[in-house]
């Protein structure tokens, strides 16, 4: 089972992937995930989610950073039980106008098989959930601040002549 989005975005893949390689920072555009390096390593991380992000408690479950190619690809393997495993990969390509970004979870294992539709209907609900709050994150990050509109000056004086 898988769930894709793509997007055509007027950001650098270097500026996309400045926010994607931010692990730390994660948190703020990704209600779902919490992900800290543990080491140098840079494989090693502590990976924490939770299906819905109006729940407080995260879930750490076994993951690693199976690529991280700067300015092109990250693809996480997670591991949350041995009937649900999943592949979240974000790859950024350039293009003429920007940077095409795609964003996937790669489902495996029984619950993928069976095809349950609160399966597909929680990944489907996370990617879009997750892509948006990034677009809006890069734009504000981003994007140039526009500057007030200025007040134009009245066309008449007030008082006496």
């Amino acid at each position: 089972m898988e769930f894709e989005r793509e997007h055509d975005l007027p950001y650098s893949p270097e500026q996309i992937w400045a926010v994607l390689g931010d692990f730390e920072n994660h948190r703020i555009w990704n209600p779902y995930v919490r992900i800290e390096r543990l080491t140098e390593d840079p494989i090693a991380i502590r990976y924490s989610m939770r299906m819905d992000p109006h729940k407080p408690k995260f879930l750490e479950v076994p993951a690693a950073v199976t690529s991280a190619r700067p300015g092109e690809e990250l693809i996480l393997d997670v591991k949350p039980s041995f009937i649900l495993q999943f592949e979240e990969s974000y790859i950024v390509t350039p293009t003429a106008s920007g940077t095409k970004f795609v964003h996937r979870y790669r489902c495996r294992g029984p619950f993928a098989w069976l095809r349950l539709p609160g399966i597909k209907t929680s990944f489907q609900r996370m990617i879009g959930s997750i892509d948006g709050i990034l677009l809006s994150y890069l734009k504000s990050k981003y994007s140039k601040p526009q500057s007030p509109p200025r007040r134009t000056k009245p066309k008449f004086r007030g008082g006496r002549r």
